[in-house]
């Protein structure tokens, strides 16, 4: 394939992302309208999840892995997958609802997927698609941010690779 088609083939696949998540967007939203938004909420296990204290790793973990997939430091790219991985199946298999969001499910239905992807571009060692597969978690993180009313907390793709003492070229 040349350039141009594998531009038009991530460029298609992010289409497709977006309009997957949008759509779980509505259905999520769809869930909760059918629940009843004025009905109180009780978080299915009895400790408080800090969603923020979880986040941060989340976020931690997709920055490492960005700066050792963009050096093409493939070993230390899956173990920060692996780590991310583990904390996504953690939110995702707590059942948490926080501020009346069903955060578990919203991470199951949006982040699972993109995340595959990343996984599977670091499988292929492939940098290309790590980059774009990793620009659709990115927006996958970002749309669960805005349907849970925190669109006020915005994911990029990291620019500083100076913020951790640490070496993320093979």
């Amino acid at each position: 394939m040349n350039k141009n088609t594998i531009a038009i083939v991530i460029g298609l696949i992010a289409i497709i992302l977006a309009v997957m998540n949008l759509i779980s967007i509505g259905q999520l939203n769809s869930s909760m309208e059918a629940k009843g938004t004025d009905a109180p909420v009780t978080p299915i296990t009895e400790e408080k999840y800090e969603v923020a204290k979880a986040m941060g790793y989340m976020q931690r973990f997709s920055t490492k892995l960005y700066w050792a997939g963009s050096q093409e430091n493939w070993e230390l790219s899956e173990f920060y997958a692996h780590e991310l991985e583990e904390t996504i199946e953690e939110i995702s298999e707590a059942d948490v609802i926080d501020e009346g969001f069903a955060v578990s499910e919203m991470v199951t239905k949006m982040s699972i997927p993109a995340f595959e992807q990343v996984e599977e571009a670091i499988k292929k060692q492939d940098k290309s698609a790590f980059e774009s597969s990793y620009q659709l978690l990115i927006q996958s993180c970002n749309a669960c941010h805005a349907a849970s009313k925190h669109a006020f907390i915005e994911i990029k793709v990291p620019e500083l690779e100076g913020v951790y003492n640490q070496k993320f070229s093979k």
